[in-house]
């Protein structure tokens, strides 16, 4: 009893201090209040929040006024869109608050290639992302360029539909009609590297010069624009250990609908009856070919795009290291990825790593090094997606022999020209190894007798190998399904073959960089003096073989060529070598920082092209104006304004090695009864192959309204390459087909929108929003100066679709004109038509038919391109989806592209499978598909249809713990689990793959899209 009431006076004791202090905080807590304002008037809408007291904030009214409950001691923090953060410890009842803009944004650094600048600083066309403080660091991407996607105005990326596979990557349009329209990638500094070969994991911020001006100082290479990617830095004093990691499945983005049996008897029916078959002839048993009604009558129907798709995973593991202090900055990653294809033997794996490092070895002397290496393997046969749409569903995949059931069904429709589409992943071997490391190292002086010089030197080294290989063993070559083959396919030994082929390559590139960089005054110069030297040298050597009947196995495949016939055995080695040289001046000049002054000169050398051709000088200048800085243009609504005009020369150097020297072939022939071999010219020389040069104009705008809750910018760009390099064909009697020219002349134009709004922002809830908008056009202003005809009138190259004043990517083709109906007499008689067939438009109206009636109906390229993302945070929530619309139409019918074999039924063969999709028959008169016997005899016409789409292109949930629950773990510092969905919705009305790669019915793999799931946590 005594030891009940010692505990429950203790309890009341408690009890009652914790009321007196309750009582005390009470009575210490006040109403806090005041006006926060800029420098121009109130602010409305500022957060403020009490941080020593959870639930406890509010936000300011119309006039900038607010009240909080507050104790002493207590932090009121005051936060809005584009003004700095201040935190104020409460002190008294009345606290006014005066917010001044937040100029990080503006200061943020950004890489403009051999230096950095800040954004306020800028005069030319540079697009930032930061790619680790986005919410695209979140999304499971296997190439890095899938993390830029919809990003960056003016750059577009397409899609894979290959595992490992590179999107397509294009800037500002098409500037070169045959040679490379690639950007230069720049890594750290130092040009060169792969996309593939990165880890979007690794990678902090990507820049991406645009305009001429910013891209002239990498003169030569850079017409297509520039690529700057820079990746992560250690950040903590302490070593910061961070796991990043993902699991995913991928699938179909759009599965072309094909027929059942069904559906597929009643069309092979149709097309009996088309070509005249009646009554008993019209049975399945003489319709179908004898295995496909032999499959009938078994009930084997195939549904083959199950048969060659396979189960898809995408993983990725990473994890790193990071630190950093007034001495050092390290940061170390190993990486590996694994990912499947949709198709059947369609994989891809991937290990790399990366280590760098800086050292502040003196006050005024810093060294760094950059190590990096990857190994990449696409080895392995991916089955026939081609075959598979077009096979007969009435089938047996595996044979039907007794005691080999496990043997492929060559044909298993019994038609010999459709294979198993599964034969290759059997048949085949093949290999694709690729290994490659880079190594970097710099030393930086700053010299300290005179404030703001410094000198650079950087140097890498890069090691490049890749491994081939493919054999085709006897197995493939059995081409029946008689018993006596498949017992015995050795009877094909003679026929199996393959090749191995090793090249290997190394580079180096050494450059010294001069800087000063001074204030004084209302005065910034920044001077840039560079000189760089690049050498790239590659060998190789290839191996084949034929013929492995002597030897009697072909088990080692490639790795036993030399069991091959000795007179089929061959070996080709090569070795070639490449240099290039450049120097460069730049300088940049601001005045009171709103009056900007930018200019570059570049000379450049490349040994591939023709003495006395082989320099190029490229320059550029650049004006700017910051207007916000202007007294006269201070108001509340207008928070930032600048104005930008440039002007800048680039190069385009794609051309291959020694294109300039004339080739020499090898041949044979039989002298009298002797196998002798030759050689022969079989290429001329070009001695005046020089630069493909583009000279460009970009005017743009930065602004931002409403204390940046609006930014955004708007560029319109002009720019004409001259001395394109292409194939001039050469008249038969020269003995040449062709020869590498620098001749015509494209201009390219177009305009590029980037809004950013900050739509909500509360204590728990944000709602950001970025629109991106962008178009483009081009024209072909010359090409080879030969008027044939002599109208006053350069002749177009109809072979490669270019049309003088036309742009690239034109469509010439017939004008379609709907189905021949079976009322449409008067065309049938005069154009000698039969109902079903395409109807075509006389354009010249002489009564017939033919090419020339042929004219350009449209355009490969899009109208413009729209995307849109939205990032939603509740609390510890984030919702970020991207939504991407690439539009077609337009009076000059862009984005089209041939699809035939989704509007002919008998394209690929009368025993093939089709589209389930309503055809021309008396029954039923389509108006937009022939009759199924259609073969287009007389008029290859390509049925274009348009690629354009509107595609959710991604979307992810996305939830960071608490920090404050991380902490008590003792662990772990910083954790975020998310979904994540690539391409899940897709609306279109191309029937083909995919609209965004353009393939066709069976043209190639399918593109993928992936649900994944995945965390980031940190140690």
């Amino acid at each position: 009893m005594h030891l009940k009431n010692n505990t429950m006076n203790r309890i009341l004791i408690f009890l009652g201090l914790l009321l007196c202090t309750l009582a005390s905080n009470a009575q210490n807590i006040q109403q806090v209040t005041g006006k926060v304002t800029d420098k121009i008037g109130p602010l409305a809408g500022v957060n403020i929040l009490n941080k020593k007291r959870a639930g406890h904030g509010t936000m300011t009214d119309s006039e900038g006024n607010y009240s909080i409950r507050a104790a002493k001691g207590d932090i009121l923090q005051f936060s809005f869109v584009g003004m700095e953060t201040k935190e104020i410890v409460v002190d008294k009842t009345v606290i006014n608050v005066l917010l001044s803009e937040n100029t990080l944004l503006l200061d943020e650094v950004v890489a403009i290639g051999y230096g950095t600048s800040t954004k306020k600083d800028l005069t030319g066309a540079v697009a930032s992302i930061k790619l680790e403080d986005s919410p695209s660091a979140s999304l499971p991407t296997v190439n890095l360029l899938e993390s830029l996607k919809g990003s960056l105005p003016g750059v577009d990326i397409g899609m894979t539909s290959s595992a490992g596979g590179d999107p397509s990557l294009n800037i500002r349009g098409q500037n070169s009609i045959s040679a490379s329209n690639t950007p230069l990638l720049v890594v750290d500094g130092i040009i060169g590297g792969s996309f593939s070969q990165l880890n979007p994991q690794d990678i902090a911020t990507i820049d991406v010069l645009k305009d001429a001006s910013s891209a002239a100082v990498y003169g030569s290479r850079a017409a297509n624009g520039v690529i700057i990617v820079t990746t992560k830095r250690g950040k903590t004093d302490k070593p910061h250990l961070n796991l990043n990691a993902y699991y995913g499945i991928q699938s179909w983005t759009r599965k072309p609908k094909m027929m059942n049996g069904e559906k597929y008897n009643q069309f092979r029916k149709d097309q009996a009856i088309a070509s005249g078959a009646s009554g008993v002839d019209l049975g399945l048993e003489y319709i179908l070919l004898p295995k496909e009604y032999e499959a009938y009558q078994a009930g084997s129907e195939i549904d083959w795009f199950d048969e060659v798709t396979q189960y898809a995973p995408t993983q990725n593991y990473q994890l790193s290291v990071s630190g950093a202090n007034d001495k050092i900055n390290y940061y170390v990653s190993a990486n590996y990825l694994d990912q499947k294809g949709i198709i059947v033997g369609d994989k891809y794996n991937k290990a790399s790593f990366l280590a760098k490092m800086d050292v502040n070895v003196f006050k005024w002397a810093k060294i760094g090094i950059n190590l990096s290496g990857n190994i990449q393997d696409y080895s392995g046969m991916n089955a026939s997606a081609y075959t598979a749409t077009f096979i007969s569903p009435w089938g047996f995949m595996n044979s039907t022999f007794a005691g080999h059931e496990d043997w492929l069904e060559v044909f298993p429709g019994g038609n010999t020209s459709w294979g198993n589409p599964l034969m290759d992943t059997h048949n085949i071997d093949d290999m694709d190894k690729r290994n490659n490391f880079d190594g970097k190292a710099y030393l930086e002086i700053r010299l300290p007798w005179i404030e703001g010089l410094s000198w650079r030197i950087n140097g890498s080294y890069n090691l490049s190998q890749k491994k081939e290989g493919r054999f085709y063993h006897e197995n493939y070559y059995v081409q029946t399904i008689k018993e006596s083959e498949i017992l015995n396919p050795s009877q094909f030994l003679k026929d199996a073959n393959g090749y191995k082929k090793d090249t290997n390559g190394n580079s180096w590139l050494l450059n010294q960089i001069l800087n000063y960089n001074h204030t004084f005054g209302e005065h910034r110069i920044d001077l840039t003096f560079m000189s760089e030297r690049q050498r790239s040298h590659e060998d190789g050597v290839h191996a084949t073989a034929r013929d492995f009947s002597e030897a009697g196995t072909t088990v080692l495949g490639y790795n036993s060529l030399e069991l091959g016939a000795a007179d089929k055995r061959a070996i080709d080695t090569w070795k070639t070598q490449s240099s290039s040289l450049a120097y460069l001046g730049r300088i940049n000049y601001v005045w009171r920082n709103r009056y900007h002054v930018s200019a570059s000169f570049r000379r450049d050398g490349f040994s591939a092209f023709a003495e006395g051709h082989k320099y190029g000088n490229f320059k550029s200048a650049a004006l700017a104006w910051t207007l916000s800085e202007e007294e006269f243009l201070q108001n509340s609504i207008l928070s930032y304004l600048k104005l930008r005009l440039s002007y800048g020369e680039n190069g385009n150097p794609s051309i291959k090695n020694y294109e300039t020297f004339p080739k020499v072939g090898i041949g044979a022939y039989i002298f009298g009864t002797e196998y002798v071999k030759s050689q022969y010219q079989s290429s001329l020389a070009n001695k005046t192959l020089g630069w493909e040069k583009t000279n460009a104009f970009n005017v743009g705008t930065d602004f931002g309204l409403f204390n940046d809750r609006l930014t955004g910018n708007i560029e319109y760009y002009n720019s004409n390459t001259t001395n394109l390099l292409v194939k001039r064909r050469l008249p038969s009697t020269s003995g040449y087909t062709s020869i590498f020219d620098n001749l015509g002349k494209v201009a390219n134009w177009g305009l590029e929108i980037g809004l950013h709004s900050v739509n909500i922002e509360t204590k728990d809830f944000q709602w950001n929003t970025s629109v991106s908008f962008w178009l483009n056009r081009n024209k072909i202003k010359s090409l080879y100066g030969i008027d044939s005809n002599k109208d006053g009138k350069e002749d177009d190259d109809i072979e490669n679709s270019w049309f003088i004043g036309k742009s690239l990517g034109a469509v010439y083709d017939y004008t379609f004109d709907g189905i021949v109906q079976t009322d449409d007499i008067e065309y049938q008689e005069k154009y000698n038509m039969k109902p079903g067939d395409v109807k075509f438009k006389d354009l010249n109206e002489d009564g017939k038919i033919d090419a020339e009636d042929k004219s350009i109906i449209g355009y490969t390229k899009p109208n413009f391109t729209v995307n849109l993302k939205n990032t939603l945070t509740y609390k510890n929530f984030q919702l970020f989806f991207a939504i991407d619309w690439i539009a077609g139409g337009g009076k000059n019918n862009y984005y089209i592209q041939n699809n035939a074999v989704a509007f002919v039924p008998n394209t690929t063969g009368t025993s093939c499978n089709w589209l389930d999709k309503e055809y021309w028959t008396p029954e039923t008169p389509s108006n937009t598909v022939p009759r199924v016997n259609y073969l287009q005899q007389n008029y290859k016409y390509g049925f274009y249809q348009s690629r354009a789409f509107v595609r959710l292109q991604d979307i992810s949930l996305s939830y960071t713990f608490n920090p404050r629950i991380l902490e008590k773990t003792h662990v772990f510092t910083d954790a975020k689990i998310f979904v994540s969905g690539k391409n899940l919705l897709t609306f279109t009305g191309w029937t083909g793959m995919d609209p965004e790669t353009g393939q066709r019915i069976g043209g190639g793999n399918p593109s993928f899209k992936t649900v994944s799931f995945g965390l980031n946590v940190s140690f």
